[in-house]
């Protein structure tokens, strides 16, 4: 016999509701929608690779500006990006291996679009020589042996009487004494009406000059030497250039010259 109770939990019957045909529009056109998006997405994917493979957007030219010892052939050569892509083309390593000549001080590496790469080349220039054991090396300004090269006539020439050894190209000497000579060499005779006949550099003392007043002056390193050439200036006009002769005068300690 049945008999009714109202806590028992009745269930619901399931069923499905069929949708009109505006919402099954609605749903169609959704989901082409959709679709259209996908292929589209695919499509954009699909043509950025082949235009990264494209060999239009490839180095095609490599235009070198700045050689003058070198050939535009070494360095493109050595850059190596015909045929990279301009995406990523490697503009770093390309710089790195063409610095690393010893003829070549700076270098500048670009992209121009569609399909050029442009490399600007900054040379170093001889300035004189760095005589060592008898054996003249061809420096720039910087104290970088240089290769196949020389500079112009007359060219100043620092003696080096140190312990011989073999240079290179691409090594470098004493950078503060081929700066310091370039100072001197032009501070000398201006501001003491003398000119230097030598050069000498020792690792010990550093850099010396005899003037053609027949006497040397050790001057060490470029610090102070605005200061280092007053004190020269005082002690001539003190002493007299001509008792100087024959004598050294070591200013590499300041304020403490000394004349031998």
């Amino acid at each position: 016999m049945y008999k009714y109770n109202p806590r028992k939990r009745r269930q619901a019957l399931k069923g499905h509701v069929l949708p009109d045909e505006r919402t099954e529009r609605l749903r169609r056109r959704i989901r082409w929608r959709r679709i259209l998006i996908v292929l589209g997405l695919v499509a954009a994917i699909a043509g950025a690779v082949a235009l990264y493979r494209s060999p239009l957007l490839r180095v095609q030219e490599v235009q070198v500006i700045g050689t003058a010892n070198l050939t535009p052939e070494q360095i493109t050569d050595l850059a190596d990006l015909e045929g990279a892509s301009m995406f990523n083309a490697p503009l770093g390593d390309a710089e790195a291996r063409i610095v690393a000549l010893p003829l070549v001080k700076g270098v500048d590496a670009k992209l121009d679009w569609p399909n050029k790469a442009r490399i600007e080349v900054i040379e170093r220039t001889p300035w004189g020589y760095w005589d060592l054991a008898g054996t003249s090396y061809v420096i720039d300004a910087e104290g970088v042996v240089l290769p196949d090269i020389k500079p112009s006539e007359g060219a100043p020439v620092i003696h080096d009487t140190g312990d011989p050894a073999r240079l290179s190209p691409g090594d470098r000497v004493d950078a503060d004494a081929v700066a310091l000579a370039q100072v001197l060499l032009q501070s000398v005779p201006e501001q003491l009406a003398l000119n230097i006949v030598q050069l000498e550099y020792t690792p010990e003392s550093g850099l010396s000059l005899v003037t053609d007043a027949n006497y040397r002056v050790v001057m060490g390193d470029s610090q102070n030497v605005d200061y280092k050439l007053a004190v020269w200036r005082t002690i001539e006009e003190e002493i007299g250039r001509g008792a100087m002769a024959d004598h050294v005068l070591d200013l590499r300690f300041g304020d403490r010259p000394a004349l031998q």
